[in-house]
């Protein structure tokens, strides 16, 4: 290092006091030579131009100059050019023996004052050289192991006081040294497990300050896995955000890269992000089309590994006349294309698709379509999400209607899609009647209720059978054509023979969507709540006889079931449900004989429809003598206990029939012994 110097002459001539102490007066003066004094190596003798920290210095006279020993005086003070102030070496303790151990790195003032020969006082000559002062501590050094007994010593370049050696040297066990090496370098040795691995660092002007680090080569890598991007999910149309999941295939000591290639240059691969530890996602930019790749290397870049490539999808979509169309862009090579809308696989594509026309939508319906592509098994690439609402200028196909009456008798349009399942929504309804009451359109109803009842009365479609059409107009504001009319059956019942034992039935013919082609039918015979009680076969005409209905109901009640004509499967059209009420019957004989003979003992009602009476017999007294509700009731002729006695009898018979008309008889018996 070359030296700076300053002299200075005492003011006060310097001599021994009472007390001992110096004094001296410090006056200018030019250095007789280039080194006035030398700082040398205790341990190797020789003259060093730096310092060492806890290496020994001593300091001695340079240019043959005539002081004696015990005349010269040494301070050492840390910095630059900082001297003993005002010259008083005795305020700095002079340097025993001229000798001095640095305990810090820096830089160092050494001054020396000589004093004149002889102690009785004269001119004092102050000499001032700056050092610098390295430290000795280990080098910054990694190891980290590769394949095939092979160590990567990385020498960290760090600019600390603390490691700032000029030149680095690496000797495996006791081996040859390598070196000088540079910082912030990599050297690949060869080392197996267990091995002494030493790394020195040393200064070029000063070879007796070292620093050694020492480390021990650890075991081998374990067996290379290749890696695997799992999923790499585009975010919008590009350059956009790629969010990235890393398969679960770390393994310790390798370094991982994310590497991307433009599509437009698809072997020239850039790092991405470097160093990549221990990660399950990463998130980057995708400046263009193209592809990623996961690379993974050992340290010394003797083995490496890169996972298969998963290219970036680019998505977009339009609608038009009711046709939803998606194109995309791939980043690189794939085996084929998963289409999905609302997250339903919606088709399978080959690698060569570029578009794809979806047709099966409605308009003003809004879709969310992906791609996605699988190159390899377990990794697969996803487009960005596309929101497509379907529009159209074309009118909608006419939807089906069915026409059906309820158990209350009232009739209900419900419209449905062509094809099943359920309307759109947004949409409105416009049923029309043909007939009937006369014509009529209805106010328009949402396709969300996609029913709507006639408010007409069965009295008056019987007097005319009426139709139906209905219209749909969707959220575009496009209408259909008016659906092919739907007709539902209206029944008419009447007795058949003056008891009403047998019913005749006949209806208008049904028509649905259809048509009338292969319509069928079945009379349905109920119960009061609507029950079915029976079934007729299949009918094809538009007339049945019912021979043999229920003879315990007075009031018959039958309704029409029609099928087909264009009905979607599964449903049916349901007519009116028509009423036959019969007359109640009751005989009551005049006379019975209550002897024992088996013949006429009892007083029995018998009749037809006989369901919630009361029959009571009254003696000639006005009192009730037998009641009865039921027909399984009957009187022997006993009173209160006591034996039939001959007379007549009046009887009183009340009814409320299933039509709620009451019904009133009275007679006589007698009784006969």
């Amino acid at each position: 290092m070359k030296p700076f110097f300053l002299s200075a002459l005492l003011g006060l001539l310097l001599g021994l006091g009472p007390a001992g102490r110096v004094a001296a007066q410090c006056t200018i003066n030019t250095p007789p030579c280039a080194t006035p004094f030398v700082a040398i190596d205790v341990v190797t003798g020789q003259e060093i131009q730096t310092l060492c920290v806890g290496r020994t210095v001593r300091f001695d006279l340079g240019c043959n100059r005539p002081v004696a020993a015990n005349q010269l005086y040494y301070a050492a003070l840390p910095g630059v050019n900082v001297t003993p102030a005002n010259c008083d070496f005795l305020r700095v303790p002079p340097l025993p023996g001229n000798s001095y151990t640095p305990v810090t790195a820096g830089p160092l003032t050494v001054s020396e004052l000589a004093n004149p020969i002889g102690t009785g006082g004269g001119v004092g000559t102050v000499y001032v050289r700056n050092f610098k002062v390295y430290d000795s501590q280990p080098p910054s050094v990694v190891l980290h192991p590769c394949l095939n007994n092979t160590v990567g010593v990385e020498i960290l370049g760090s600019t600390s006081a603390a490691d700032s050696y000029d030149a680095y040297f690496i000797q495996v066990n006791a081996g040859p040294l390598l070196g000088p090496l540079a910082k912030s370098s990599v050297t690949t040795v060869t080392a197996a497990p267990g091995s002494t691995i030493q790394v020195t660092g040393r200064y070029n002007d000063n070879t007796a300050c070292t620093g050694t680090f020492v480390g021990t080569a650890s075991t081998l890598l374990g067996r290379t896995v290749v890696p695997l991007l799992e999923q790499l999910v585009t975010s919008g149309p590009l350059p956009a955000t790629v969010s990235l999941t890393l398969g679960l295939r770390w393994q310790p000591g390798y370094i991982y890269t994310l590497e991307f290639a433009d599509a437009q240059q698809p072997s020239n691969y850039q790092r991405v992000i470097d160093n990549i530890v221990a990660r399950t996602t990463l998130t980057t930019v995708a400046p263009a089309s193209g592809q990623f790749r996961l690379k993974r290397r050992d340290f010394c870049r003797t083995d490496s590994a890169y996972s298969p490539t998963l290219p970036t999808l680019e998505l977009s979509g339009r609608s038009l006349n009711n046709v939803n169309t998606l194109s995309w862009r791939a980043g690189g090579p794939v085996a084929g294309y998963t289409l999905l809308r609302n997250g339903t696989a919606l088709a399978t594509l080959p690698a060569t698709a570029t578009s794809y026309a979806d047709a099966a939508v409605t308009c003003g319906t809004s879709y969310t379509y992906r791609l996605q592509t699988s190159p390899v098994a377990g990794s697969t690439a996803l487009s960005n999400e596309v929101a497509v609402q379907t529009s159209s200028a074309l009118a909608p196909p006419p939807p089906l209607l069915n026409a059906s009456f309820d158990l209350q008798n009232r009739l209900t349009l419900v419209a449905s899609p062509a094809g099943g399942g359920t309307l759109p929504t947004g949409g409105q309804l416009r049923y029309s009647r043909q007939g009937g009451p006369g014509p009529l359109d209805f106010a328009a109803v949402p396709t969300a209720t996609d029913t709507l009842r006639d408010p007409a009365d069965v009295a008056a479609l019987l007097a005319a059978p009426p139709c139906y059409t209905v219209r749909l107009q969707d959220v575009c504001g496009n209408t259909s054509a008016a659906s092919p009319p739907t007709c539902p059956s209206l029944l008419t019942v009447a007795a058949a023979d003056p008891d009403g034992l047998t019913a005749q039935l006949s209806w208008s013919a049904f028509q649905g969507p259809g048509g009338a082609a292969g319509v069928r039918y079945r009379v349905l015979t109920l119960a009061p709540d609507g029950a079915v009680l029976a079934a007729s076969p299949t009918l094809t005409g538009l007339r049945y006889l019912d021979a043999t209905p229920p003879t315990d109901r007075q009031v018959l009640r039958y309704r029409l079931e029609a099928s087909g004509g264009g009905l979607l499967a599964g449903t049916a059209s349901y007519s009116n449900v028509a009423s036959l009420a019969r007359q109640p019957t009751l005989a009551v004989p005049n006379a019975f004989t209550p002897n024992g003979d088996g013949l006429n003992d009892v007083l029995e009602l018998k009749g037809r429809y006989l369901n919630g009476f009361t029959f009571v017999v009254i003696d000639r007294n006005g009192q009730e003598v037998f009641r009865a509700t039921d027909r399984s009731q009957t009187w022997d002729g006993t009173i209160r206990g006591h034996a039939p006695v001959n007379a007549a009898y009046v009887w009183r018979f009340t009814l409320r029939d299933e039509t709620g008309r009451d019904i009133s008889q009275t007679g006589t018996v007698t009784i006969l012994k």
